[in-house]
């Protein structure tokens, strides 16, 4: 089998694998890149066709192109070798690989890539073909879908059955619990597992390298009881907040535009790809996050985000915007013109209609400050102090000094005040639960240096309704910091006692909340649940990451020694743990 493995690396270039993640610039006879293993704004990845390695001398991560996949996909030797093995038209002959002197094996996250990938095809199959699926075929027809367009985006449909996907899966030796937990499947209170999905238009959610890791849905007959889009559940190959719907087609087209367009719904993706606009995504099923932000810079310098101009769009805008000045992330905002409320509509209508809007993008904070002057066109006192009261704490949190300087500059242009006495202003602005976290007596850090679980402890603090969701996240699980253990042992249980807390624990505790509310609007749940979800997943990520320190210490150790049963040992432990 080790033949396999060569043969897969002989056929796959590590150039290009790598360019479909990263930006790559010539360097003499290699190339380098930004490294998306650690935060860095200089190039310090260096990537060899020669020898078919790359090399952090940032971080000092490096390897072959198999490492490559398993670090940046998250996955294990054995899937990053099966991903590749796809793109180089080799088919693995066993579940087992043996490469140098170890052995690898098919895992848990097999299995969920293998379900999706059943799931695209027979859910395809019955939009196509199947006599059932004539409503949903025309009901795509009428929103200008081609049939090339259906097939390219691999689009489906799930018939209006409970088990009619169970089944299908069952007859392929697949598990209940398996189906569940790839996300296409749902157990009830009482144990029964049903399909997911039923009387949907079904939409493929692919990661970078085309393979399906989820599905979002489109209810076909509107009942007035069912949501309209329901999303795949999250699962070990799918993380909401990390993943980017259309990013697997759209990625070589960004980077030839050196723009990302950010759209709401899938939709309005398929609508500009079918009209020729090939750099468009979407987020996929949550608010915008900053790892989505982060994936979509490594392609392209700017990022132009397209939201609804209905209040929850707007919302989200500002949302995005901040965090993009947080992290030193360029972005603009495309404004429709009435009466289009979505991209696809304005296409629909003339395609140049989308393409003028696109190119009239405006930077994103001038985007937002020319908004709030359309709002008060008097620019009375009172309307200036309103518009600096919402602009300013924005400006306080951008990360480039420059472009602080920039907006000020523009805002003083804009309501006729001095600068001084913006700077004055921005000098006293310590923020509203919005923008919490640049004066340290407000808060015990920035928001930037906590750790996830205290975001995690904030924010429950801050609203109790989302214990239930953290519940089981803090079980064998201890801080360094003994003003948090009350509330852990309490998220735990399920319930907060208030009463229990020290006047002055409740003080940190409250700080605490105020920071990691810093980007969200806490009367908004859904953003609440979205930004959870996000932090449960880092704190997950970071567990395992403490984990690996800690056995490559131990391992280290025991090879120094020369001890070889314990190395045995601390492997399989190690191997038991993350899976």
């Amino acid at each position: 089998m080790i033949d396999q493995v060569q043969e897969v690396k002989d056929r796959i270039d590590i150039v290009e694998i790598i360019s479909s993640y990263l930006t790559l610039k010539k360097a003499g006879a290699n190339y380098k890149a930004n490294c998306p293993f650690h935060n860095e704004k200089t190039p310090s990845m260096m990537i060899s066709p020669e020898r078919q390695t790359f090399k952090c001398f940032g971080c000092g991560e490096g390897g072959d192109v198999i490492t490559f996949i398993e670090k940046i996909e998250g996955l294990d030797f054995y899937n990053s070798l099966k991903l590749l093995a796809e793109k180089a038209g080799v088919k693995l002959q066993t579940s087992t690989v043996k490469y140098g002197e170890k052995e690898f094996t098919a895992d848990k996250k097999t299995r969920l890539f293998e379900i999706n990938e059943w799931t695209k095809k027979v859910y395809q199959k019955i939009l196509l073909d199947h006599p059932k699926a004539e409503k949903a075929r025309d009901y795509l027809k009428n929103r200008g879908l081609s049939k090339k367009t259906i097939e390219e985006f691999e689009m489906g449909y799930a018939p209006n059955s409970w088990d009619f996907l169970l089944r299908f899966l069952l007859s392929k030796k697949y598990t209940e619990e398996e189906i569940v937990a790839a996300g296409v499947g749902i157990k009830a209170d009482r144990g029964k597992v049903y399909d997911r999905f039923r009387g949907r238009i079904i939409f493929p959610i692919n990661n970078i390298m085309g393979s399906t890791v989820a599905f979002t849905s489109r209810i076909l007959e509107d009942d007035g009881q069912s949501a309209k889009y329901i999303n795949s559940a999250e699962s070990q190959i799918y993380i909401k907040g990390k993943t980017i719907y259309g990013l697997d087609k759209a990625k070589l087209a960004i980077k030839e535009a050196d723009l990302s367009v950010m759209v709401e719904g899938n939709m309005d993706v398929i609508a500009c790809q079918q009209a020729g606009f090939k750099n468009v995504v979407a987020t996929s099923g949550t608010a915008l996050t900053l790892d989505q932000l982060k994936v979509l810079s490594r392609y392209s310098s700017v990022i132009a985000l397209s939201f609804d101009s209905d209040e929850a769009g707007q919302t989200a805008m500002k949302r995005a915007i901040r965090v993009a000045l947080q992290n030193d992330i360029s972005t603009k905002i495309i404004s429709l013109s009435k009466p289009f409320k979505d991209p696809d509509e304005a296409i629909k209508k003339d395609p140049k209609n989308w393409e003028k809007a696109v190119a009239a993008a405006k930077p994103s904070l001038q985007y937002w400050i020319d908004s709030l002057l359309t709002k008060y066109p008097n620019l009375s006192i009172e309307e200036k102090k309103n518009i600096a009261k919402e602009i300013l704490p924005a400006i306080k949190i951008t990360a480039s000094s420059i472009e602080k300087e920039h907006y000020i500059k523009y805002l003083s242009s804009k309501l006729f005040v001095s600068e001084n006495s913006l700077i004055e202003a921005l000098n006293k602005t310590k923020g509203d639960t919005e923008f919490a976290r640049e004066n340290k007596d407000q808060a015990p850090e920035k928001k930037s240096q906590l750790e996830p679980y205290e975001r995690i402890l904030g924010l429950v603090w801050a609203n109790e309704d989302l214990l239930p969701e953290v519940k089981d996240l803090f079980t064998n699980f201890k801080s360094d910091k003994s003003e948090y253990e009350t509330l852990i042992s309490m998220v735990v249980s399920g319930k907060i006692d208030r009463s229990k807390f020290k006047p002055e624990v409740v003080s940190i505790l409250n700080q605490l909340s105020l920071v990691a509310l810093a980007d969200i609007d806490p009367t908004n749940k859904e953003l609440l649940v979205s930004e959870l979800a996000y932090l449960s997943s880092r704190f997950r990520s970071d567990a395992r990451e403490t984990i690996k320190e800690k056995y490559a210490r131990l391992i280290q150790a025991a090879e120094e020694k020369g001890d070889q049963e314990k190395i045995k040992s601390l492997l399989k432990e190690f191997s038991n743990l993350i899976k």
